[in-house]
C-alpha cells in the first residue's frame, strides 16, 4: 500500500506523533502499524474500504483503529 500524500509539515508533526523510529510511509508500504508493530498488514485484513483509507493516512492496524476510534466515542458521551 502507499501513504497518502500530505504537506510537508503535516507529515512532519504526525511523524513525530509515532512511538517508534520508523516513518509514517515506511510503515505503511511494509504493511506495519505504527502503534502495535502488527507486521503483514493486508487490505484483506480491514473490515471496510473507509479502514483501509484511515490505515493509509494513520498507519494504523485495523485493531488499533478500533482501540483508538472506540476510546474516541466513548469519551465523547
Amino acid at each position: 500500500m502507499k501513504a497518502t500524500d500530505k504537506n510537508p509539515e503535516l507529515m512532519s508533526l504526525i511523524n513525530s506523533l509515532i512511538p517508534k523510529f520508523i516513518t509514517r510511509e515506511y510503515a505503511i508500504a511494509e504493511g506495519l502499524c505504527v502503534i502495535c508493530e502488527a507486521t503483514d498488514i493486508e487490505i484483506h485484513s480491514f473490515t471496510d474500504d473507509v479502514s483501509v483509507k484511515e490505515y493509509q493516512i494513520s498507519g494504523m492496524c485495523q485493531k488499533c483503529q478500533d482501540i483508538v476510534w472506540d476510546t474516541i466515542e466513548e469519551d465523547s458521551k
